[in-house]
């Protein structure tokens, strides 16, 4: 690739790169910026006295000031730099923006030469498929997310679902308005993203008060713990509900079905479903186990 700093013309390959929407830089082997287009100066707002520059640290530094975890951000850079992994993740920006990163490394004659990396901003594409009151996917994204979770291939580990609504929630709307029931489901949300750290976790609004969890695991009780754990979580907030006898509280109700090879999703949600409505006429508050699936 020609050196923008070098010679006042431009590549046709170069050109096609500042034309697009992506942001782009490309580092050599000493980590010197040899080229960024217009995009990845738009994405990260750098300053142009910066961006002119070319120092990796400085650009570095910059874009670390919007990042809600830099430590993380400066961490993958240093580590991913030099070898030849290639790299896709995303990043979030204080301003509530969200920008994937991928990366490739390129060689010349076997030796490392330098990384290119991009840029993309996937808000908008993410927000249409997060709950914008709970912060966790929404019913769209548990369409195509669910069922390859539930029908992908054996790993050799445990798969776990469980689905739960707030119990009686319609009584406490009722009493205390639609905007404490928001708080509700804002605090339940805060609650399941706190507790789904892991990459095999996943979390969906499927309806007004009606939730679903899935994870792996290895072994079954791993994962009766771990619904436990967010039942007790939720009970624990201790959140008035005068309309939920016996309890008194906002609970939840909870069906849970583990297996481990794969399993259709409708049949799937199906009998976790019913598990769910039965730990509801059992007393609530309580979690009941689907069939089993081998």
């Amino acid at each position: 690739m020609t050196n923008p700093g070098i010679t006042a013309s431009k590549s046709l390959f170069e050109l096609a790169l500042d034309s697009l929407p992506d942001g782009v830089v490309l580092i050599d082997a000493d980590r010197r910026v040899i080229y960024s287009n217009p995009a990845l100066i738009r994405h990260w707002r750098v300053p142009e006295d910066i961006a002119a520059t070319r120092d990796e640290s400085r650009m570095l530094g910059y874009a670390c000031q919007q990042l809600v975890d830099p430590d993380a951000f400066l961490r993958e850079v240093d580590e991913v730099t030099p070898t030849d992994d290639a790299v896709e993740d995303e990043l979030l920006l204080k301003d509530g923006r969200i920008l994937m990163r991928r990366s490739v490394p390129f060689r010349e004659n076997g030796v490392f030469a330098g990384r290119l990396w991009v840029f993309s901003d996937v808000t908008e594409a993410r927000s249409a498929r997060i709950d914008p009151l709970c912060g966790i996917p929404n019913r769209r994204a548990y369409t195509t997310d669910f069922p390859a979770f539930a029908e992908g291939a054996d790993d050799g580990r445990i798969r776990s679902v469980g689905i739960f609504d707030v119990d009686n929630f319609k009584a406490y709307n009722d009493i205390y308005g639609h905007a404490a029931g928001d708080l509700v489901l804002r605090q339940i949300g805060a609650l399941l993203r706190q507790r789904l750290g892991g990459d095999d976790d996943l979390a969906f609004r499927i309806g007004g008060e009606e939730f679903l969890v899935a994870c792996r695991v290895a072994r079954e009780g791993d994962a009766l713990a771990f619904f436990e754990a967010i039942r007790a979580s939720i009970a624990g907030l201790g959140l008035r509900h005068e309309g939920n006898a016996p309890h008194g509280t906002v609970t939840i109700s909870m069906g849970v079905g583990t297996f481990r090879t794969p399993r259709g999703a409708g049949e799937l949600f199906a009998q976790v479903d019913a598990a769910m409505y039965r730990a509801k006429r059992e007393g609530r508050n309580r979690i009941e186990k689907a069939a089993d699936a081998a």
